[in-house]
């Protein structure tokens, strides 16, 4: 009878250590974001980096050779199989700075002329 007492505990055990084992799992808690009861923000403030001053050209030669050198290296990498005397060097806005895009608008100005 003892025998059977303990297979029985022993079975019984089992069962309920299956049964909480395979129970519904608990899920963590996850903060809600919209609450107000959070903490400062601990991420420093970052400051959106300057324009270079400096990269505007002092007179209206040195600006033109600035951009004009611009120019020249965009026509470099041009595919449209245009001519250099057929192409504003304001056409390319992507190689140029925006000073350069400024003055080739004011000023304009073939591909071939920078050449």
């Amino acid at each position: 009878m003892k025998k059977e007492l303990s297979a029985l505990a022993g079975m019984f055990l089992a069962a309920s250590l299956l049964v909480a084992a395979c129970g519904k799992p608990k899920q963590a808690e996850v903060p809600d974001v919209d609450k107000e009861t959070a903490g400062p923000d601990m991420a420093g403030q970052e400051e959106a980096p300057k324009p270079e001053e400096a990269a505007k050209p002092e007179g209206e030669g040195e600006m033109r050779d600035k951009c004009c050198a611009s120019c020249k290296e965009a026509v470099k990498t041009d595919r449209s199989g245009a001519a250099p005397d057929q192409i504003p060097c304001a056409d390319f806005t992507a190689a140029l700075s925006p000073w350069c895009l400024e003055y080739f608008r004011a000023h304009p100005t073939k591909a071939s002329e920078c050449q």
